[in-house]
């Protein structure tokens, strides 16, 4: 026999031959371009189809992105939660809690007999008869009882546990047995039934056996629902199922957006979620890595991402792994560590050596040069991985000269990229013969929706007895069974066939996965908001001119390099751009990009339904209002014009902020900076206005329900005519610009301390009335005027500041005021949309009872814990302030006992694509 796999390999899917690849090509069928080699449509109208592809490339392409995303955000939540005194990789065992008396209906017999195979049969027909009325994509009530759930998990934990919980299990199977490859699932509950109902259950005396290769978890509604089948028919038959782990049986990354299964878990046992989850983490901690099985020469060794960066050492460390945690380690500091990590993320390339993957962060591809020379070393045949869908659409793919191959299981991936799943099928008798090429065959399916696959009776293992058997499925002759699965392979192809044409006409034009690309794209945004405001503010097209002066406008390559830069590399930015519509078709700025309006689309807003009141952010602007009301006019502008030139750099505002104790953090500072440069109707260079900056924020706190700290005096009390009055005089005074206010109010300080008293504030307000040439600002007299001047003197200190005439006037439609008050609102609302991951992570080390409830000082310990670990050595770069954490916690929502359920809280914050 030899090693090398077939020129060419042919599977059926639904009724039509597939080819995998070429002879002799390193080129995956339909590998993916590379980054940046994605073009623009042409001229003329893209097709549907044409539409559908781009959209089905940009999703693959952003999805590596989100993982990029989630590696970078669970190695800060693997920093905040060691900052909280507790281990990522070591969780707490709390008590079990009391669940045994609580079984559910269908669940009998396991309980009587504990896990046989016609226990498991039950099970099986029972999960399947109870989600037959439900959605993929929409999932269900919970179907199992928590105690059944925690009885699997704690089974199958001792059972990995004193097999040794090892890195990886060599074995040989026997002659006569297929070994049938499963890849990635992702909570897709239809394709494993499907699978089941193509080739029978598990069955060790039928030869039937399984290799789940990971990401079981995530994304669907139905992970618990899998596990249960999986792992229950692996503590039926431990010779004939095995599971392997993915990226994707990782606690930290079930918590991400790129994840779900904590969601799900949480949702279907509100109660005991939290005790259920921490027992899957132990369980994915105890699974292996790797399989390897077979002769010499023609071993087949399957793990779910691909080779280590360190491939001399994979198998070493696999076969002498020491014990792995519920999460794995982005900062390895180990040859084991980085072993792990790359066996469960690395991906293959076209391209000869190892490069950064596409995905990001510190993960790594590896080219077909290290696949050869590995199996070479090791005696490899071929390896077989999953964690992602082949470009082909096809559910599998061969790379790297055959050597290497992908399988993907989960068909009609998320419900709407319409590619195949497939399995792959190994037969024990040929593969000991060494002849790997004839015992390795991919099959392709199309899984039909949850209700078909629900009603799909499975072939029955054929360990059991005659009468725990339905009369379809006798005799359970070996030919007789031979003759069923052909029948039900005959059936199958049929039903796959008008599923996927019917699939294939729903949404043809691809905008579901349009709609999901820009999410993503939102989210993006919103993460690096700040790192794209910088790279394109300093490439503004405005700054090429004589005199330089930025217009808020860029080149459409520069505004792609610096998504590429910032966002992601692999993403054809200038297909998301025509999607986006960010190219200008007017002049003067044709072809251009507006970055202001580009990154001012995305934001992080409330849920109205959520548990946190937008009405927090009033006493943020309220108190840093306070700060500043009771000083004068010259420490005012001394403290912002520290150069006296009237205009205001980011420096000048940061430094300001921080001697004031004026309540922003430096992020918050930029924050106000980027909104004058969206906002201000003068071109805006490197400095703004000090009068525009100081009017802009007391509108922004005026804006917020009037609410300006504790000094504030109720404007409702006011007199009507003083109302009228300050309105109409403000909106003159505003057309005409604030700094001609700011000099009158220099002009009457008779005593120069920078107040007014309020003989001073009679004559400025006397002036200024007769000055205006608006018909509609009645004459005050003095009496009226010194009766304005106590309304006005907001902190009763007897004398009128600067920033107290300001919040006096009531100008109309100053929008400024309100963007800073929103662009304030979104950076802070962003620091905990952004750290989701992180501050989960601390509710779940804070919360050693598992409730799943927080008072306010846990809030406000993981708010904290977040703010130091960002923040570094360095706390002048702290996203949030001690006040501002405490104004937040005290808007949550909570019970009568001062609990709120930190779920409901994370889930409060969301992202919005304004357009």
């Amino acid at each position: 026999g030899t090693a090398a796999m077939p020129a060419a390999t042919t599977t059926v899917q639904a009724g039509r031959p597939v080819t995998a690849i070429n002879a002799g090509s390193s080129q995956p069928s339909g590998a993916p371009p590379s980054a940046g080699a994605s073009a623009a449509p042409q001229n003329g109208a893209a097709t549907g189809a044409e539409l559908r592809q781009q959209m089905e490339r940009l999703s693959d392409q952003f999805e590596g992105c989100q993982e990029a995303e989630s590696i970078r955000r669970t190695d800060l939540a693997q920093q905040v939660g060691s900052s909280l005194k507790a281990s990522p990789t070591e969780e707490s065992v709390s008590a079990r809690p009391s669940m045994e008396d609580k079984f559910w209906p269908g669940e009998d017999l396991l309980v009587e007999e504990g896990f046989t195979p016609r226990a498991m049969l039950a099970m099986t027909t029972h999960i399947r008869e109870s989600c037959a009325g439900m959605d993929q994509q929409f999932g269900g009530p919970p179907v199992i009882s928590p105690a059944m759930m925690m009885t699997l998990l704690t089974n199958i934990e001792d059972f990995l546990t004193k097999q040794g919980a090892k890195g990886m299990y060599e074995f040989n199977p026997p002659p006569g047995e297929r070994i049938i490859v499963v890849g990635d699932l992702h909570g897709q509950l239809k394709d494993l039934l499907w699978i089941f109902y193509r080739y029978g259950l598990p069955s060790e005396a039928g030869g039937n056996f399984f290799l789940f290769n990971g990401d079981i978890a995530d994304r669907g509604k139905f992970s618990i629902e899998i596990f249960m089948l999986t792992l229950g028919w692996m503590l039926v038959f431990p010779k004939a199922v095995f599971v392997n782990r993915g990226n994707h049986e990782d606690i930290l990354v079930n918590t991400s957006r790129c994840g779900g299964f904590y969601d799900e878990v949480v949702a279907k046992y509100p109660q005991h979620g939290r005790h259920i989850f921490e027992q899957f983490g132990r369980v994915f901690a105890a699974l292996p890595l790797a399989y390897l099985f077979g002769p010499a020469g023609a071993r087949i060794l399957v793990v779910h991402g691909g080779l280590p960066r360190v491939p001399t050492q994979m198998i070493p460390s696999l076969r002498h792994m020491p014990p792995r945690g519920p999460s794995v380690p982005m900062r390895t500091s180990s040859v084991a560590e980085t072993v792990v990590k790359d066996c469960l993320w690395s991906d293959p390339q076209d391209r000869s050596g190892q490069d950064v993957s596409a995905r990001g962060g510190s993960l790594m591809s590896f080219g077909p040069d290290v696949t050869l020379k590995f199996c070479h070393d090791e005696l490899i045949g071929l390896v077989v991985r999953s964690h992602e869908v082949p470009a082909s659409g096809d559910g599998f793919a061969f790379h790297h000269h055959n050597r290497l191959c992908t399988v993907f299981s989960a068909s009609n991936y998320k419900g709407m990229e319409h590619n195949s799943g497939a399995v792959l099928i190994i037969t024990s008798a040929e593969l000991a013969k060494g002849n790997l090429a004839g015992s390795v065959r991919p099959e392709v399916y199309y899984a039909p929706d949850l209700s078909h696959a629900c009603m799909s009776a499975p072939e029955p293992p054929k360990e059991l007895l005659e009468e725990d058997i339905d009369a379809e499925f006798l005799p359970q002759s070996s030919a007789a069974r031979q003759t069923r699965e052909i029948a039900r392979r005959s059936a199958a192809a049929k039903a796959e066939a008008a599923c996927h044409l019917s699939i294939k006409s729903d949404d043809p034009a691809g905008e579901q996965i349009r709609d999901e690309v820009l999410q993503i794209v939102a989210e993006l945004v919103v993460a690096h908001k700040e790192d794209l405001w910088r790279a394109l503010w300093e490439k503004d097209i405005g700054m090429r001119k004589t005199p330089p002066a930025r217009n808020g406008f860029v080149k459409f390559d520069v505004w792609k390099d610096a998504c590429q830069s910032v966002l992601g590399q692999a993403i054809s930015w200038d297909v998301v751009g025509k999607l986006l519509g960010v190219v200008e078709e007017m002049p003067p700025h044709t072809g251009a990009v507006d970055y202001n309006r580009f990154l001012h689309r995305f934001h992080v807003c409330l849920r109205e339904d959520g548990c946190v009141r937008a009405t927090w952010i009033e006493s943020v602007l309220g108190q840093m209002v306070d700060k500043l009301v009771g000083l004068s006019v010259q420490d005012l502008l001394d403290f912002f014009d520290q150069d006296k030139n009237g205009r205001l750099t980011i420096p000048e505002l940061a430094s300001a902020v921080k001697n004031l104790d004026a309540g922003l953090s430096g992020a918050q500072v930029r924050a106000l900076f980027l909104t004058f440069a969206t906002h201000c109707d003068q071109a805006v260079e490197s400095d703004i206005e000090v009068e525009s900056f100081l009017s802009a924020l007391v509108e922004a706190a005026r804006e917020a329900d009037q609410h300006l700290g504790k000094h504030t005096r109720s404007r409702s009390a006011w007199p009507k005519w003083a109302s009228r009055f300050l309105r109409h005089l403000g909106r003159e005074i505003w057309e005409r610009g604030e700094h001609q206010l700011l000099d009158q109010f220099k002009a009457f300080d008779l005593d120069g301390n920078g107040m007014l008293d309020p003989t001073e504030f009679v004559r400025i307000m006397g002036n200024l009335q007769a000055s205006c040439k608006s018909p509609n600002v009645v004459m005050l007299s003095e009496a009226q005027l010194r009766e304005l001047a106590k309304l006005a003197d907001f902190d009763g200190s007897g004398a009128v500041s600067y920033l107290e005439i300001l919040l006096a006037l009531q100008p109309k439609d100053t929008a400024l005021g309100g963007h800073v008050r929103f662009d304030l609102f979104e950076q802070i609302c962003a620091t905990v949309w952004c750290h989701h991951e992180a501050l989960l992570r601390a509710f779940h080390t804070l919360d050693e009872e598992k409730t799943m409830l927080a008072d306010a000082a846990m809030l406000t310990k993981a708010l904290e814990s977040l703010n130091n670990t960002l923040a570094g050595p360095s706390e002048s770069m702290q996203p949030l302030l001690p006040f501002q954490i405490e104004a937040l916690v005290a808007n949550i929502q909570k019970d009568e006992n001062g609990f709120v359920n930190y779920n409901l809280f994370l889930d409060a914050f969301r992202v919005v694509d304004c357009a």
